[in-house]
């Protein structure tokens, strides 16, 4: 289980959740807001013809 973006900076909600779902699979908590790079990187990969566009109703 991982729990990235800035939730990952609420300690006690990623241990309140975790703790419900531990025997999931192991924690790792990758705290940032990386959200934008990640959209801008999937947008150039559409404009640039390397991936095609996907449609979420």
């Amino acid at each position: 289980m991982i729990f990235t973006g800035g939730i990952a900076y609420a300690e006690k909600i990623v241990h309140d959740v975790y703790e419900k779902v531990a025997y999931l699979a192991p924690k790792a908590v990758v705290p940032g807001e990386m959200e934008m790079e990640a959209l801008a990187l999937g947008a150039l990969r559409v404009l640039s013809g390397e991936e095609e566009a996907k449609e979420y109703l």
